[in-house]
């Protein structure tokens, strides 16, 4: 039957799928690394993107030489084992997390009836430094879940970039002086001034009843640093209770002594995921290494070449739409803002006028969020970050030092016990260790090919699915290691008419389909850990076996059963023959279906839920 726990994630808005191209994933981490970090602002946004993108090329083939044949041995600094138990509490938990980006306040209640648990609050719309959360519980596990919300809009967005480190201001002994990320210290402590009562009365609410509650606080990426703050500030405020704090992808937000003493909080970390590494400290490697390689002579000969042009307009686009949400969210907040910004914007002043009004959406952010009596300091600070995002002239690499905030120079790492999963070839949360805040894989930024999908949450999903079906099912596997359902070499139609000849078949080795997954995968053609994927289930895809006059008999047609014109349809051909046709056939209709094959990992649902209204776009990263 269809995996209930399957059904429970595709009820997530929020669908699974990459990001988009490497070229807007190199803009869009070079513009945010522009914009938080002095170390790198002598270089121009486009220099940073067409940097990392020559870097990418110079290390790529050590990843290739030595990824592939070592990704099961242990890493330097693992100083610990994952358990089964373990890694299928962090399934039921991602559950949770993954809801808190629903908007449909209706869809949030069904999903989180899918693991036993009850609204309490809800505000599914955040402000500047005060994110989007929920409150949930559970009467039947004791249960109370604080969810905060990850980046969602530009307001998170503006949080994200307040990222220079600030007292965390906590009572405890044990985090006496800690520094924190600015932006999401801020918005734990907004959270808890604003809803702490609520999260005290639904404990209390169980301590009356003489039960002694399990409170969890959760989050991912922005969520995450938010939730690990605002857990140590909860700890004060709830004295007895026991506090946790489950956080997956959590970015570098407490310093060396709070990490230490974080011994109620356990960081997921996924493979390369960039955000859990975007310190101050490894964004400096990443500079030195970029000056350490001749990308710029080779950008002048590599200058016709369509890859290094497309990155550079990539990247001036990336920016261009983040400019343009900053000043359209900034003349939403206030009055004051919009008369700054028109008059800014108009005489032609060009860069030094978007500058200005760059500088004014700082401003009202702040204004908007933490008053007339903070926005100075918070205004300036918040400035200065987006500031360097403009195209105006940097400043020379030693006059930023001169300039430099001390507060800025404090190293931020990610905290608690952390588990980092890992990939494979075949995908990501093939092996796992325990590892601390300072271990080697932590210290630097690696711009491997899913760097950036590393940190969405399907990925820690699929990490999260694939450990644990390894685990659960030791001794199964020949070799300890699962095997695909299905596996060989299929031709692909890159085209619209294969049998009138409008495209070509190309030959795609390597293709295969794990028996627990709905998706179609085929090996990174660059020879990276990442595999390629086209998700299937909960699409309302259909698979066909179909004749091919330009192939022959063993075809197969996946396509969308609907009056939607823009639908897409993938047709294979499987040059092995009736038996290969008839193994691949099998599983594509499987996956198409939503049903998970064997072995597949447990359940963590509670609850049958209705299938989700079905998504016409065709999922995951292009195939071709």
């Amino acid at each position: 039957s269809t995996n209930p726990f399957r059904r429970a994630m595709s009820m997530i808005s929020k669908a699974s799928g990459y990001a988009p191209g490497w070229m807007e994933d190199y803009g869009t981490v070079a513009s945010a690394l522009h914009s938080n970090y002095s170390a790198v602002r002598g270089f121009s946004t486009g220099d940073l993107t067409v940097g990392m993108t020559y870097l990418w090329d110079a290390e790529k083939q050590a990843r290739k030489a030595s990824q592939a044949g070592s990704a099961h041995l242990p890493y330097p600094g693992d100083c610990g084992a994952v358990h089964k138990d373990e890694s299928d509490e962090f399934r039921r938990l991602c559950i949770a997390v993954d809801a808190s980006y629903l908007t449909d306040r209706n869809e949030l209640v069904d999903t989180l009836k899918t693991i036993g648990h009850e609204i309490h609050d809800s505000v599914q719309k955040s402000t500047f430094q005060e994110p989007a959360f929920f409150i949930s519980e559970s009467q039947a596990r004791n249960e109370v879940f604080f969810v905060i919300r990850g980046t969602a809009s530009m307001k998170d967005a503006l949080t994200d970039g307040d990222c220079a480190a600030e007292d965390l201001n906590s009572a405890l002994p044990e985090f006496a002086g800690v520094k924190a990320h600015r932006g999401m210290t801020k918005s734990a402590h907004a959270l808890l001034d604003k809803h702490a009562s609520k999260i005290c009365k639904c404990v209390e609410m169980f301590e009356l009843k003489k039960k002694k509650p399990r409170f969890i606080v959760l989050g991912h990426s922005l969520g995450a640093g938010t939730a690990a703050i605002a857990s140590i500030l909860l700890k004060e405020k709830l004295g007895k209770t026991p506090v946790e704090c489950v956080a997956f992808a959590t970015p570098p937000c407490l310093d060396a002594k709070g990490c230490q003493a974080s011994a109620h909080l356990k960081s997921i970390v996924c493979h390369d995921d960039v955000i859990t590494r975007a310190s101050r400290q490894n964004v400096d490697d990443l500079f030195m290494r970029i000056q350490e390689i001749n990308w710029k002579d080779d950008f002048s000969k590599d200058v016709n070449k369509l890859h290094t042009v497309q990155a550079a307009k990539a990247a001036s686009v990336t920016l261009a739409s983040m400019q343009k949400s900053a000043m359209s969210a900034a003349s939403s907040f206030a009055e004051q803002a919009k008369k700054r910004m028109a008059s800014s914007s108009g005489g032609g002043g060009g860069n030094k006028n978007v500058e200005k009004a760059k500088a004014a959406a700082g401003a009202a952010a702040s204004v908007a969020a933490a008053g007339a009596a903070k926005a100075a300091a918070g205004a300036s600070a918040l400035a200065g970050k987006f500031s360097s995002m403009m195209s105006k002239k940097a400043a020379a690499p030693e006059d930023d030092a001169d300039d430099a905030d001390p507060a800025d120079l404090v190293d931020l790492f990610v905290p608690g016990k952390i588990y980092h999963f890992r990939r494979s070839p075949h995908g990501a949360g093939m092996y796992a260790s325990v590892i601390r805040y300072d271990a080697p894989t932590l210290r630097r930024i690696e711009l491997s090919s899913s760097y950036v999908e590393d940190h969405s949450l399907s990925e820690y999903k699929e990490a999260l699915d694939m450990f644990s079906c390894q685990m659960n099912n030791i001794g199964k596997f020949p070799g300890g290691v699962m095997a695909p359902e299905v596996e060989g070499t299929l031709e692909i139609y890159d085209g619209y008419a294969p049998d009138y000849g409008v495209g070509s078949w190309k030959e795609a080795p390597g293709c295969f389909i794990l028996p627990h997954e709905l998706c179609l995968k085929r090996p990174n053609k660059d020879g990276e850990l990442m595999p390629f994927k086209t998700e299937l289930g909960g699409g309302g895809y259909v698979a066909e076996k179909y004749e091919f006059k330009s192939k022959g008999e063993w075809g197969i047609k996946i396509e969308v059963k609907s009056d939607d014109k823009k639908a897409k349809t993938l047709r294979l051909y499987v040059p092995g023959g009736e038996a290969e046709h008839a193994k691949w056939l099998a599983a594509i209709q499987r996956c198409c279906a939503g049903v998970c094959g064997a072995p597949a990992p447990p359940d963590v649902t509670e609850k049958e839920v209705a299938k989700p209204k079905k998504s016409f776009v065709f999922g995951g990263h292009s195939f071709f």
